[in-house]
């Protein structure tokens, strides 16, 4: 087996935690869901939920050394043979996917528009953004195609020549960038403003809706209940301290989205623009903002949209090795099959989610109020991952052997603080989650 060295093993993981749900999700929700009331809720759900079910999944994939599905199958006792199918969480992976490239082709869209030239009326930035996503199905079919490309690319290469070796590279250089417009933005007199927004108390704002989003925003900007972190423990470092590795993970992730939050909203304050843009806030208030800030603006929005493409990248790379693996060692494809056919799924699903949000196909690809892209994203964010965290949580707290729970950690985790995981796995995190899922509904 092909493994990790242990600071590959961590900037990959890594990187497929820090993604556009960090970077791209995390400060859209917050704008949408009371600032502080919501990062008060991710924080509580990060540390509780997040950190422990982390956990809970690089167990399982450094005690089995299988793919998610093997992994599930090999632990599940033989009166309990319906758990052998809880590996099917890899299929979130791809619906993940199948999104994350349409916004990664957005993404690289505005990426030339900050080399080319940004608008700089409200108007014609919100005009150029509905125009490209309602009517240019070209150019985002050309861009989605480029970014699914590069994605099989790297998958084709493996666990050490790709997807380690891209992380090597691309983790490094997107810290120096974040930590370079975090430089920046201290610098701002709206830098205060956004500071306040993420931590000034407003406890009336928190509601069923907010947790759910904050719980699911943890554990998807995470990588949680995808098969991934058990995917990448399997190719873990001999001898490597994981409890350790995954507190180092969590906090690189955390610290993403807060910085990530900081930077933007110095950004949207300080142009009096608003918060609550969601998904376009990114792609709307931000480019305005950057066109106005003349040259600076230009290089701080290159650099803004390559970090966002890196964090992406590393992301949506990792989803669909969950089901790489098992398509290898289940029957014995060779690896650029068994990712033909993982990318084929995805790239056809989001082909199918990109023209949802056009005007000639939204019709037809709406339903329940939604459109297919927006389906994707609601269904793996709010349910299939936090399910995916609430199912892994009962089988190593109620279906394993306390005993054998307790060597599957070989002394990483002992006495009290052993206890206090145990507890959370096995009542606080699967009841709170279940709780906000049901207010929700």
């Amino acid at each position: 087996m092909t493994r990790f060295s242990k600071t590959g093993y961590i900037l990959s993981t890594a990187g497929s935690a820090i993604g556009l749900g960090g970077i791209w999700g995390f400060p859209y929700l917050v704008g949408q869901n009371g600032g502080f009331a919501f990062v008060l809720v991710f924080v509580l759900a990060f540390l509780i939920f997040g950190v422990s079910v982390f956990i809970v999944e690089m167990v399982f994939g450094r005690a089995s050394g299988q793919n998610a599905v093997a992994t599930f199958e090999q632990f599940a006792p033989h009166h309990l043979k319906f758990l052998r199918f809880g590996g099917l969480m890899i299929i979130s992976g791809v619906l993940i996917f199948a999104f994350y490239v349409v916004v990664l082709g957005w993404l690289v869209h505005y990426l030339f528009l900050s080399i080319t030239g940004l608008p700089k009326t409200l108007e014609t930035t919100t005009q150029i953004w509905g125009g490209f996503v309602g009517q240019e199905i070209g150019w985002q079919m050309l861009w989605h195609f480029l970014v699914v490309a590069l994605c099989a690319f790297v998958l084709n290469r493996g666990v050490k020549a790709g997807i380690e070796k891209l992380n090597l590279i691309l983790m490094p250089m997107l810290l120096f960038i974040f930590l370079g417009l975090l430089g920046y933005s201290l610098a701002q007199d709206a830098f205060m403003d956004s500071f306040l927004f993420l931590f000034s108390p407003n406890f009336d704002k928190i509601n069923a809706e907010v947790i759910v989003r904050a719980v699911g925003q943890a554990f998807f900007s995470l990588s949680l209940g995808v098969g991934v972190i058990l995917t990448y423990s399997n190719s873990m470092p001999k001898g490597g301290n994981f409890v350790r590795f995954a507190v180092v993970i969590a906090l690189l992730n955390f610290l993403f989205c807060l910085i990530a939050g900081l930077v933007i909203f110095t950004f949207i304050f300080g142009h009096g623009a608003e918060p609550t843009e969601g998904v376009g806030l990114v792609f709307i208030s931000l480019p305005l903002i950057f066109a106005n800030m003349g040259i600076s603006g230009q290089i701080i929005a290159f650099l803004f949209f390559i970090s966002l493409i890196f964090a992406g990248v590393t992301s949506a790379v990792s989803m669909l090795e969950p089901l790489n693996s098992y398509l290898i060692e289940r029957f014995s494809m060779k690896r650029h099959f068994a990712n033909f056919i993982s990318i084929a799924s995805a790239y056809i699903l989001g082909i199918f989610a990109l023209l949802s949000n056009t005007a000639a196909f939204s019709a037809d690809l709406t339903f329940g109020g939604k459109n297919l892209f927006d389906w994707f994203v609601y269904l793996t964010s709010s349910f299939m991952l936090p399910l995916a965290g609430v199912f892994m949580c009962i089988y190593m707290g109620w279906i394993l052997p306390k005993e054998r729970v307790y060597a599957m950690l070989e002394g990483k985790l002992q006495g009290i603080y052993f206890k206090g995981w145990y507890f959370t796995i096995r009542f606080i995190a699967p009841i709170g989650i279940l709780a906000a899922m049901i207010n929700l509904i």
